[in-house]
C-alpha cells in the first residue's frame, strides 16, 4: 500500500488476459486490496501500463494459437520489464513444464500460476509480489516508500 500525504493507496495491478471473463474474475478477486486495471488486448495493456506503472503485472502467457500469431502476453511482459524494471510479473499459463518455467523466468517472470488456478493460491502470490508498503522516511517534503 502506498502512502501519500497521510493517505493509504493500494498497490497498482495490471491484469492482461484475452478472455474478458478471466480479467473480470481476477478484478473482483483483487480489487478490495489492490488498485486493479485490466486489459484484453496489447494496445490497451501497454497504454494502461504506461499510465499506471503497475507494481505487479498479471499476464496470460499462453502460447499463440498458431506460429504466425503474436504472443501478446509475452510482448506485454517485455514492455513492462523494459519500461518499469521494478514491476513484478505473475505469469499465468495452462502449461508449466520445466522448459516453460525456465524460459519465462529468464524473461523476467517472478512467479508462474498454472491455469486453472485456486483463488487462495493467486492471493498468496499477490501477497508476496505486492506486499503492503509502509512509510520509510520523509525527505525534503517527499515520501520514500519501501516494500
Amino acid at each position: 500500500m502506498r502512502l501519500l500525504g497521510g493517505l493509504a493507496l493500494k498497490p497498482r495491478i495490471l491484469i492482461y488476459d484475452k478472455d474478458q471473463a478471466i480479467t473480470r474474475q481476477l478484478f473482483w478477486t483483487l480489487c478490495d486490496n489492490y488498485d486493479v486495471v485490466t486489459a484484453n488486448d496489447l494496445q490497451t495493456a501497454v497504454r494502461r501500463a504506461a499510465a499506471y506503472e503497475p507494481a505487479v503485472a498479471v499476464l496470460d502467457l499462453n502460447r499463440p494459437a498458431s506460429p504466425d500469431s503474436e504472443d501478446t502476453g509475452l510482448r506485454i511482459l517485455l514492455y513492462v520489464k523494459d519500461h518499469f524494471p521494478k514491476s513484478r510479473i505473475l505469469g499465468m499459463t495452462a502449461e508449466i513444464f520445466p522448459e516453460t518455467r525456465q524460459k519465462y523466468l529468464k524473461l523476467g517472470v517472478d512467479e508462474l500460476l498454472e491455469k486453472p488456478f485456486d483463488t487462495e493460491q493467486l492471493l498468496d502470490f499477490m501477497r508476496r509480489l505486492a506486499p503492503l508498503r509502509s512509510l520509510d522516511a520523509i525527505e525534503s517534503g517527499s515520501f520514500t516508500l519501501c516494500y
